[in-house]
């Protein structure tokens, strides 16, 4: 049985039906490429490519766990899990200990995204040049239009 299935840019693949090869795969492999060099600058502040999506959200406003989950198109677990790493390096506060207690960040955290910020409008601009123009805004528009999350098989209750 002949497969059309076949991955992007597959060296020495046979050829398929498929023009471009599987998108998928090529969509995380341009993930892996854009994000790599961010997460390298980020790491010599001691940061995840979460938590600076974390910190840019809450500059803007204050939120729980479940709503920055949801502003940020992630799973809510791993959002708490890195709410309270921020917070035990003082990045981030929540307003009471109640479960869905808004966060909001601190001043040091402030701090860091007044330095993070020229360096990230380098390397965005860069990234947005190899790309091309409004790429950003049509991958929003596209995953905005896109049916929601399906729901989790196994609910347990997260603990933000």
């Amino acid at each position: 049985m002949v497969l059309s299935l076949r991955l992007a840019e597959d060296i020495d693949a046979p050829p398929s039906g498929a023009p471009d090869g599987c998108v998928c795969a090529a969509v995380r492999m341009l993930a892996r490429q854009v994000t790599r060099p961010l997460e390298r600058m980020l790491a010599g502040h001691g940061l995840t490519l979460t938590e600076l999506q974390l910190m840019v959200k809450l500059h803007s406003a204050p939120g729980s766990a479940i709503e920055l989950a949801h502003r940020l198109r992630l799973d809510p677990a791993p959002v708490g899990r890195s709410l309270k790493r921020m917070r035990e390096r003082g990045l981030a506060v929540r307003a009471s200990h109640r479960r869905f207690a808004p966060w909001s960040l601190t001043d040091e955290a402030r701090l860091h995204l007044e330095v993070l910020d020229p360096l990230w409008n380098e390397m965005n601009a860069v990234t947005r040049e190899a790309l091309g123009g409004d790429v950003s805004s049509r991958i929003v528009r596209h995953v905005d239009a896109a049916p929601g999350p399906r729901p989790r098989e196994h609910r347990g209750w997260v603990d933000d």
